[in-house]
C-alpha cells in the first residue's frame, strides 16, 4: 500500500492512503499532538466527506485497538523535533528487492544514509533490528533518516 505524507507548516503532517476497497483515508498529525482521520469524498478528490478530530488518549486507543504499535507514536513525535527528517513504512513483497537477505546485504546505512529502526513481522514488533536480521515477505520496515536517504532506501528495500 503507497502512503503519501504531505507536510502542512505550523499544523503538522497530512497522511493519506487508498484502502483495498478504493476508499481514501487520510489522517493529520498535529504538533500539539491531537489528531484528525479524514474521509475524502468519492466525487471529489479534496473535499472530505467526514473529519473525526481525537485527542492524544482517544488517538492512542485507536491505534492499539487497529493493532499499531507504541514505535508510531514515539516516531511521530521525534519527526516533529528534527526539522527535515523523514519516516516511510516499506513493505518487503515476496522476490523483490531486499526480501530473503540481511539488512547488513542491503548497506542500506551505508548507502542512504538512513536506518531501519524497526521491524514488523506479523503481529510482532522488532525495534533496533540489527545487520544480520533477515528480512522476509511481508515485513514492514521502519526506515528513517532525511527525505532523499529514505527514499533511497525504499528503492533499496523494495526493487
Amino acid at each position: 500500500m503507497e502512503l503519501f505524507e504531505t507536510p502542512l507548516p505550523g499544523v503538522g503532517v497530512r497522511y493519506e492512503f487508498t484502502s483495498a476497497a478504493g476508499d481514501r483515508l487520510g489522517v493529520i498529525v498535529r504538533r500539539d499532538a491531537r489528531r484528525e482521520v479524514l474521509v475524502y469524498d468519492d466525487r471529489d478528490p479534496d473535499a472530505c466527506r467526514a473529519t473525526i478530530p481525537l485527542n492524544g488518549e482517544e488517538a492512542a486507543t485507536l491505534v492499539e485497538l487497529l493493532g499499531g504499535t507504541k514505535v508510531t507514536e514515539r516516531v511521530s513525535d521525534l519527526r516533529h523535533e528534527v526539522e527535515g527528517l523523514a519516516i516511510e513504512w516499506v513493505t518487503l513483497e515476496p522476490g523483490r528487492g531486499l526480501t530473503g537477505r540481511t539488512i547488513g546485504d542491503g548497506r542500506i546505512r551505508t548507502e542512504t544514509g538512513s536506518s531501519v529502526v524497526a521491524i514488523i513481522r506479523g503481529e510482532r514488533s522488532i525495534p533496533g533490528p540489527g545487520p544480520e536480521f533477515e528480512l522476509a515477505a511481508g515485513d514492514v520496515a521502519l526506515v528513517v533518516g532525511s527525505i532523499d536517504g529514505v527514499q533511497r532506501a525504499h528503492r533499496l528495500l523494495t526493487s
